[in-house]
């Protein structure tokens, strides 16, 4: 009966045995919890950190006081450095031909008007020719006029004597030694026949009435008298209107060879360019060189060709550059757009990562009005001094752009302010050894200093270099209490 009864006690008891343990095991963590919530929460760190002597004068740390500045937004943007529009030029050849000499290299230093390559061309020779023969039409035609005015000049003194009924041998002293022409032949022969007629006549008029002489001759004497004075009358017009015309004609014929010398100058000169054409030129043997020439002082950037080449209207023999002055051409994207409103003569820094990161000034040219589809940037360009030729087209650089009006505001160096749980703060100092953490509130930021809304006031004297060895110090006091 006992053999019976003694397995259920013991399934009973086992039974009563788990359920105790697993009553216990869901008690076990409510217990931790309760006790964990009860532990005291830790302390504020301490807002004033004070060091030993020793540990401040070995760490060397600088304060300043914090002061009001003016201070402006700006952006840094991307640029290139590029030549100056003013001061750069392609010298291209004018026409079709061979080069006979390339007499400079790129980095040769040049003046205005220094030969820089000769080039031979038919077509030049062709028209210098052109142009020496109306230069000699021309002189002609010059000499021809002159003489023509000359002569119109004499002959209207001629008749201004002739005028005055002086004697002939009277007339032929003054006129002597100038040019007449045949307008002396024909209006002095009219002349003396005048003068025939007048005597005759004269001789003639005691006798009228008298009976001595008969009327018929009278009247001859006097008719005679009347065709010549009519006959020298007529030449004298006649002469006056020939020399007139005569000089007319004259200058008619210098004006259009002037106009053909001029025609052939610009054909020339639509053949050469800018390219000098000396009298040296003018030699047989040059007729068909033309000079290129240096059109400014600068630096050969660049050479294309080589002697002996041929060459095309058109084509680049030289790159001509004065870099004492390059433009820097900065790219102004969406994100940076405040920037297009920057005015023309504004300074700007430009700062170049190749030459040791070194910062240098310009002012802005102007700002460009398209934006490219390739770069989705509008160009603000500036004008930079280049004197001693450090800089190169090309190289890149970082161009700082003022945005907005300067304003006045406190301020501390940026490598004052520290960060620490999404805060920010400074370090003053208080004592010879004492630094008390004031967190502030930063606003406009440069490159050069920070604003600060809140939290500082003017004079506080801020801990500059240093501050970040004061914040580790900082943070281990706090770890150790």
């Amino acid at each position: 009966m006992i053999g019976k009864v003694v397995p259920p006690i013991l399934v009973f008891g086992a039974l009563g045995g788990a359920w105790l343990a697993v009553h216990h095991m869901g008690t076990a963590p409510e217990t931790h919890d309760s006790e964990v919530r009860s532990a005291p929460e830790e302390g504020p760190m301490k807002e004033v950190l004070k060091l030993p002597p020793g540990k401040v004068n070995s760490a060397e740390l600088i304060a300043h006081a914090a002061s009001q500045r003016s201070i402006q937004h700006s952006h840094s943007v991307p640029g290139r450095i590029t030549y100056d529009e003013t001061r750069h030029v392609e010298v291209r050849t004018p026409i079709d031909g061979i080069l006979e000499q390339v007499l400079v290299q790129p980095g040769d230093r040049v003046v205005a008007g220094q030969l820089l390559a000769t080039l031979s061309s038919p077509e030049v020779g062709s028209a210098r020719s052109e142009l020496m023969r109306c230069q000699s039409h021309e002189e002609l035609r010059t000499i021809e006029a002159n003489r023509a005015q000359e002569v119109a000049s004499n002959v209207r003194r001629l008749v201004e004597l002739l005028d005055e009924e002086m004697a002939t041998s009277d007339i032929e002293a003054k006129l002597q030694g100038l040019e007449l022409g045949e307008v002396r032949k024909v209006i002095q022969a009219a002349h003396a026949r005048l003068q025939l007629a007048k005597e005759l006549r004269d001789n003639v008029q005691p006798l009228i009435g008298s009976g001595a002489m008969p009327e018929r001759v009278i009247r001859e004497r006097q008719s005679e008298y009347e065709i010549a004075r009519a006959e020298f009358e007529a030449a004298r017009e006649q002469a006056l209107f020939d020399v007139a015309q005569a000089e007319r004609e004259a200058s008619a014929k210098l004006a259009d060879a002037k106009r053909q010398t001029q025609i052939a100058q610009q054909t020339l000169q639509s053949l050469i360019g800018n390219s000098p054409s000396t009298d040296s030129q003018n030699e047989a043997s040059m007729l068909s060189t033309l000079q290129i020439c240096a059109p400014m002082a600068g630096t050969i950037e660049s050479r294309k060709f080589a002697s002996s080449e041929r060459v095309y209207r058109a084509d680049t023999l030289y790159v001509l550059a004065d870099t004492s002055s390059l433009y820097v051409s900065a790219a102004v994207r969406e994100k940076d757009w405040p920037a297009v409103g920057i005015k023309e003569g504004t300074e700007v820094e430009v700062i170049v990562p190749a030459v040791e990161s070194e910062r240098m000034s310009a002012r802005v040219q102007y700002v460009g009005r398209e934006v490219d589809p390739n770069t989705n940037s509008i160009p603000v360009v500036a004008a930079l001094n280049n004197p001693t030729g450090l800089l190169r087209p090309g190289m890149f650089v970082r161009v700082v752009l003022p945005i907005g009006e300067p304003q006045t505001s406190l301020v501390v160096r940026p490598e004052s302010i520290l960060r620490h749980d999404d805060q920010q703060f400074v370090f003053v100092q208080v004592g010879d050894y004492e630094f008390q953490r004031v967190p502030i509130e930063t606003g406009l930021e440069t490159e050069n200093w920070t604003e600060v809304k809140q939290g500082l006031e003017l004079g506080q004297r801020v801990v500059e270099r240093g501050a970040f060895l004061l914040k580790s110090e900082w943070l281990l006091e706090g770890e150790s209490e």
